[in-house]
């Protein structure tokens, strides 16, 4: 029997080194409204939210605004100490210690880890990756194939997005009231296809969605995933769960 673990059970204790990449943006209100800010694995802000916006930890480096009528961009590390300044129209996440930076004239030209303009280098070739299934499509279901001809788990999913560390996003008709919208996902799955994570629609007394759907979930990072609750922008709130099935914002 299938092993499921829902939201609402947060037994299973996982022990996680501390990595720079284990900070989180998210939104908090402050006194000077909506800021961002980030929280570590346990959900505790540890740094504060005072930024108009705020990207992702990528190899210990992240880029944040102060103002978000402004074109400058400040490159923090995970004291919130800012490491260098920079204007453009926008900037990429640090890989294999090199960022990609759009100019004002949509110019693009890559910097260093100090904001030093530098010459792209192609990351080295890692002939050792691990091999990830991706999603196919059959019959009007999802399912997942290595090759042409490998297929590792069948096309039964209503919806099937991408594996990262593992698990990947997926939408199940556990009942005939389970309804897939777009970019909507309702369990995450192993690469056994054995189910993981799985939530539910639920309701209080007053009517009020408690919990509900995984929507545009983000790739796994350090063993947390962050999603939305619904496709309206304007609605919508961000949230994050670990891979232990805890709901940590």
């Amino acid at each position: 029997m299938k092993k499921l673990i829902y939201i609402s059970l947060f037994f299973t204790t996982i022990i996680f080194s501390q990595s720079p990449d284990t900070l989180y943006p998210v939104q908090a209100f402050t006194s000077n409204g909506y800021k961002y800010g980030y929280i570590n694995r346990d959900g505790n802000l540890v740094i504060q939210a005072k930024y108009d916006f705020a990207k992702d930890f990528s190899e210990g480096l992240a880029f944040v605004k102060s103002d978000n009528s402004s074109d400058e961009w400040l490159c923090i590390n995970i004291f919130a100490e800012t490491v260098f300044k920079l204007s453009a129209n926008f900037v990429f996440d640090f890989k294999s210690d090199q960022a990609k930076v759009i100019n004002h004239n949509d110019s693009v030209y890559f910097i260093n880890r100090t904001g030093i303009r530098t010459d792209f280098k192609a990351p080295p070739l890692d002939f050792n990756a691990k091999k990830i299934p991706i999603p196919y499509y059959e019959s009007g279901k999802w399912g997942y194939r290595m090759g042409p001809d490998n297929i590792i788990l069948p096309a039964i999913y209503e919806m099937a997005g991408e594996f990262s560390e593992d698990l990947a996003p997926v939408f199940i008709k556990f009942s005939v009231s389970d309804l897939p919208e777009v970019n909507c996902f309702n369990a995450f799955i192993n690469l056994k296809g054995e189910v993981v994570l799985r939530t539910e629609l639920k309701y209080n007394d007053n009517g009020y969605l408690v919990t509900g759907y995984f929507y545009s979930p983000g790739r796994w990072q350090n063993g947390v995933c962050r999603y939305y609750t619904s496709n309206d922008p304007k609605t919508r709130v961000m949230k994050y769960i670990r891979n232990d099935g805890r709901v940590i914002w």
